[in-house]
Parts: C-alpha cells; sequence; structure tokens
C-alpha cells in the first residue's frame, strides 16, 4: 500500500524524538554550593623544617579569592614587613623577605576567613600556613572554652588571644594586636596548635570591628587571673562580660513631639533631675527621676526652643546641666496621644488597681467621669458601673473600683472623656481583661544547698531568660547551708532557676573590669526545668557541689 514504508517509519520515530527533546522545563538553581575551598597542596608542605624559601604556594581544589586579608591575617611571631600574599586562580601565592625571619623559630600564618571561593564566598574557617626555621616544629597545645558571665551560653566567633609581651599591666588587648590568635566555634570552643614553650596572657574577645584588640564599651571580654606558664599541653576557660562604663554620663537626647523630651543614660541610675530655673517647675514635670532607670521622660508646657535642666549624679555626687532642644510646636491639630493600660496579654496583674497611662500632659480637671463605663462579666451575669479615680500624676490615672478575681472586664472610655493640655480630646475606645485570680497561679519552693556561706540572689527565670521572681539570701558563718525559698503567684509555665554568687552583698549580678583584675560575679544555671501549673505547688532541691 505504501511504497517506502521503511522510510516513512524512520521519518515518524525521528519526528517522535524530536517532540520528546523540545519541550522546554524551567531552569532550577540547583542547590547552593555551602562547601568552602579545600587545600590540595602547599610548595613548600606546611610543617615544613629549615625553611629558607621566598615563595610558598598554596594550591586548592577551586577558584578562590581572598576577602579582608588586612583585618583577617594574623602572623606570628610579627614580621617586620608583612609578606606579599596574593590570589591566582586556585592558588595563593605567598612572598616572604627571609630576612626578616628569626632563627629556630615557628611561624603561623593565620588566614582566619580570608580564603573564600569564588562564586558563593564560602569561607574556609581558621586555615593557618606554618613552617619553621628551625629542626623542629613547636607542639605544645591550648584547648578551651568561652561562655558568656551570666547566662553560661556559649559563644560562637570570639576571638582568643595571646600575648608574649612582658608588660604587667592589662593594657595589651587595647593597643597591640596578639602573637597568637584563634577563634571559637558554635560550641564555644577553640583550640591553639604548634606553640612554643613560654609565658602568655591569655584574653577572649568578641571583636566586633576585627581590629583584633579590645574596644571596651562595644564588645565583651574575658581573660585568665594569672599569667599562662606554658610548658606542657593546657586547658582554659574564659567567662565573657561586657565592662559597665565607669561613669554615668547622658547619652542622648531626643524630642520626638512637642511636649515630651527623653534623655537617654549610658547605664542604669538613680539620678535626680530638675528644672534649673526654679519658677519653671510648674510647667515641667519629669517622671523616673531618682528612680533606677536608663531613661527619663521630661514633660513640658510653655516652653520654646530649649529648656536647660539641672543634673545630679549620685555614684560621684556631680552637678552638671543638660540643655534639651525641645519639638516645635505644630499649627496642625494633632490627633489625640495613645492610651494604654497595666494589662499584660489582655490580663491584670493579681490585687492590682486599673492605671490609664497617657503619652503626654492631661488636663486633670477636664475628667468627664460619665463617660468611662465599667462591664464585668462573671458566670454569665453582666453588671455595668461607674468609674471613679485619682490622677496619680499628670500622665496616669488610677481607677479605684474593686475588682473581682477572675472576672472578665470591659472598659468603656466615651468619646471626648479626657483631654491634654492642648485641648485635643479622645476618641471612643474600649479595653477587654481578665482580673488574674489566686487559682491562675502556682508555687515554687526550693530548698538550697549551697557551698559558701555568703549572700545569693535567687531568681526564677522563664524561657527567654526575663527575671519573674526573685528574692536575695545569706548565711552566716555559724548558720547551716540550706535554706528554703519560696515564690508564690507565679503564673502556669516552664521556668529555669538562677543564682547570682552576690559577692559585694549589692543585689545584683556585677559585670567585671579588667584593669582591677575583677572577674565578673559567678552565675549558675540549674538545668533542671521547672513546670508550673495553676493551683499547684512544685518543691526542688537545689545542692551545689562545685
Amino acid at each position: 500500500m505504501f511504497k517506502y514504508p521503511l522510510q516513512i517509519l524512520s521519518v515518524s520515530l525521528l519526528f517522535i524524538l524530536w517532540q520528546g527533546c523540545a519541550q522546554m522545563t524551567p531552569l532550577t538553581g540547583g542547590t547552593r554550593d555551602k562547601t568552602p575551598p579545600k587545600l590540595v597542596s602547599a610548595v613548600p608542605e606546611t610543617l615544613t623544617c629549615n625553611f629558607k624559601q621566598h615563595i610558598v604556594v598554596l594550591k586548592f581544589d577551586e577558584y578562590i579569592q581572598l576577602k579582608d586579608l588586612n583585618t583577617q591575617l594574623v602572623i606570628s611571631p610579627k614580621l617586620k614587613q608583612n609578606p606579599e600574599i596574593v590570589s591566582d586562580g586556585k592558588k595563593v601565592i605567598i612572598r616572604i623577605d627571609t630576612n626578616d625571619l628569626q632563627p629556630k623559630t615557628t611561624y603561623r600564618f593565620f588566614f582566619g576567613e580570608a580564603i573564600v571561593d569564588m562564586n558563593e564566598s564560602n569561607p574556609l574557617k581558621n586555615f593557618e600556613y606554618i613552617f619553621s626555621t628551625g629542626k623542629h616544629i613547636d607542639s605544645l597545645k591550648i584547648s578551651g572554652t568561652v561562655k558568656d558571665a551570666f547566662n553560661n551560653a556559649p559563644i560562637d566567633n570570639t576571638l582568643i588571644s595571646l600575648y608574649t609581651n612582658s608588660l604587667q599591666n592589662d593594657s595589651l588587648p587595647y593597643i597591640e594586636v596578639p602573637n597568637y590568635i584563634t577563634k571559637t566555634n558554635a560550641q564555644g570552643e577553640f583550640k591553639f596548635d604548634h606553640l612554643p614553650v613560654h609565658t602568655y596572657k591569655a584574653y577572649a574577645i568578641t571583636d566586633a570591628n576585627k581590629n583584633f584588640m579590645y574596644d571596651r564599651g562595644i564588645e565583651k571580654i574575658g581573660f585568665l587571673d594569672q599569667v599562662l606558664v606554658l610548658e606542657h599541653d593546657s586547658s582554659i576557660a574564659f567567662r565573657l562580660f561586657q565592662e559597665e562604663a565607669a561613669k554615668l554620663y547622658i547619652k542622648k537626647t531626643i524630642s520626638p513631639y512637642y511636649g515630651l523630651s527623653k534623655i537617654i543614660l549610658n547605664k542604669k541610675s538613680a539620678i535626680q533631675i530638675s528644672p534649673l530655673d526654679p519658677l519653671q517647675a510648674k510647667d515641667i514635670y519629669i517622671a523616673q527621676t531618682g528612680t533606677i532607670s536608663d531613661s527619663i521622660n521630661v514633660y513640658y508646657k510653655n516652653q520654646e526652643d530649649s529648656l536647660k535642666l539641672l543634673v545630679k549624679y549620685p555614684d560621684d555626687k556631680r552637678i552638671d546641666t543638660v540643655q534639651l532642644s525641645l519639638a516645635k510646636k505644630s499649627s496642625k491639630k494633632k490627633k489625640f496621644a495613645f492610651i494604654r493600660l497595666n494589662t499584660s496579654g489582655n490580663s491584670l496583674p493579681l490585687g492590682k488597681p486599673i492605671i490609664i497611662s497617657f503619652i503626654t500632659w492631661m488636663d486633670t480637671n477636664k475628667t468627664n467621669w460619665q463617660k468611662l463605663k465599667l462591664i464585668s462579666n462573671k458566670d454569665s451575669i453582666i453588671d455595668t458601673m461607674n468609674v471613679n479615680g485619682r490622677w496619680l500624676n499628670i500622665h496616669q490615672l488610677e481607677l479605684s473600683n474593686k475588682l473581682n478575681e477572675g472576672s472578665n472586664y470591659t472598659l468603656l472610655i466615651d468619646t471626648s472623656a479626657f483631654s491634654d493640655i492642648y485641648t485635643q480630646w479622645n476618641d471612643s475606645v474600649r479595653f477587654r481583661f481578665t482580673a488574674q485570680s489566686k487559682t491562675e497561679f502556682g508555687k515554687v519552693s526550693l530548698k538550697m544547698v549551697l557551698n559558701k556561706k555568703q549572700q545569693y540572689l535567687i531568681q526564677l527565670i522563664n524561657e527567654k531568660e526575663v527575671v519573674i521572681k526573685e528574692q536575695m539570701i545569706s548565711f552566716s558563718l555559724s548558720s547551716s547551708n540550706a535554706k528554703t525559698v519560696e515564690f508564690t503567684s507565679v503564673l502556669p509555665g516552664k521556668y529555669l532557676t538562677r543564682i547570682v554568687f552576690d559577692d559585694n552583698k549589692n543585689n545584683k549580678w556585677d559585670s567585671g573590669n579588667l584593669f582591677l583584675k575583677q572577674q565578673a560575679e559567678t552565675v549558675i544555671i540549674n538545668s533542671k526545668e521547672l513546670k508550673v501549673v495553676s493551683d499547684w505547688e512544685i518543691e526542688e532541691e537545689i545542692v551545689l557541689k562545685e
């Protein structure tokens, strides 16, 4: 029937194949390369003795580049002149002036994370090239750990510095790049290899700006109490702390809008602030003055451009003045300022009255109590009551209504119930909340058996390390080492116990001080999780043996 059956069959098969090959499929980028470069060879080999070469060639398994070499590279011992180091395809080439090399010395080129691949910049972490101009490679090792002094958490990427300098004070980490460095891993662990017999000073620094030195105020530091005499392999540990500023001062001031300025301190303190001109006292209200805080709100009226205040510092009895630049008045009609209640998660703390807070200076004489209603709802019984109260200050109103534990409430604030001193009236708003009941809470009873006769701060902390409850205990020389600590009215949840060794008896944890050779106060966090449930008491024994 067909004249050329074989030819037709072949053409049909080719057409079918072409159809399959021609189908378009979207391109995928594939998985991202996360593998760092690997060293394939080194000429001369690493750990070479009797080193005399001018050029070192390091070859890797992929194309590489050098990143931040000036801040990453540390050569120890230091050379008079830094060698020339360049990348070339898959190679790193080091050109060394051998006249700078000392005899019978092990040299270590620590690249940090400077060697990265060309495509994804994956770093080859803590890479080092080592050689000796003598007959042997130094072989001593130091290993150790770094933890945060306050929460005992391991700290990743911390710089560990070793100095061979003989200076007796602790100015070294401020002024000199260390002789030997390494960094911690994610578990806070570190290791030095190929060290010579020597006496070292050792520090751990977070090194935020990567200059290999300590910058107080922005970085944490840890140090050893004694110099490290290295004659055999050693293990050391650091507890990092942020040094508290020695001097209290005003860090900055801000004026978000006319009527309010904020004073921000460099650390928490109970400074006293008052108007420089006593005649202005009636037009100025200062919140948080005299209480421990790191910020102070200054409310004002009838002021233009600037305001001068008198500042008394409690630590050193200094008296100073500060001039606030005030926000300009706006001719545009503003919306009434923000209102909030002292509730957390729509729950009013047990036994606490309702407090309404405003963020501006209120006209306390224009409160329209008829426009405030409190509605209670318990067991389907609804009761509406009038509201009464008193102004605590120019921006806080305390309600005097008695509340029933466990009842649900709605606070209705109708339009124009409140006015600020700029004749701005509020819009209507409602707040729903529940008055906490004793049955919602649990109780924690801790039997503490502690190893030292001193003062301790016992804290109950939640999963976010926020202090929920705390209590001070102390032991006299004649007393036993056991005491029971009870925390009542604890909301259901999971908690841990933090034990602070309050060495100076000031009822708080104190950080360390490098120049004074003062370590941060010891903190122990008990690993046993406490699960608190409603209307239940749990008991736990904590024994410190260390």
